[in-house]
C-alpha cells in the first residue's frame, strides 16, 4: 500500500472515530436531559403507545405454567417414544429361554 492511501484511510477512521465521540456525547447529553426532565431510562424503552400502558396480560405466573406444560408435554412424549421402542427391540430381537 501506498503511503498516501495509508493516510486518507488512517484519516477516515479518525472521522468515524470522532463521529461517534460525537453521537455519544449527544445521547449522553440527552439522558441528562430526561433525567432532569424526570422520566427515567424505564420510560425510554417503553414505546410510544400509551393504550398498552400497565397491561400486564403475560406475567411471571403465566410464563411459567406456559413452559410448565411445554416442559409436561416434551416429557410424556418422550417416554411414550422411548416405551414405544423398547417394546419394537423386544419384538424385533426376542430372548429365548433354554432353562426349561
Amino acid at each position: 500500500m501506498s503511503p498516501e492511501r495509508e493516510c486518507h484511510d488512517n484519516e477516515d477512521v479518525m472521522e468515524s472515530i470522532d463521529e461517534l465521540k460525537e453521537r455519544l456525547s449527544s445521547m449522553k447529553r440527552m439522558m441528562e436531559e430526561r433525567k432532569a426532565a424526570g422520566s427515567g431510562t424505564k420510560d425510554l424503552f417503553q414505546g410510544q403507545a400509551r393504550s398498552l400502558h400497565g397491561t400486564t396480560m403475560i406475567d411471571g405466573n403465566f410464563l411459567s405454567f406456559v413452559f410448565g406444560g411445554s416442559l409436561a408435554i416434551i416429557l410424556s412424549v418422550s417416554v411414550y417414544a422411548f416405551y414405544n421402542l423398547y417394546h419394537a427391540v423386544l419384538k424385533k430381537f426376542p430372548s429365548t429361554h433354554t432353562e426349561l
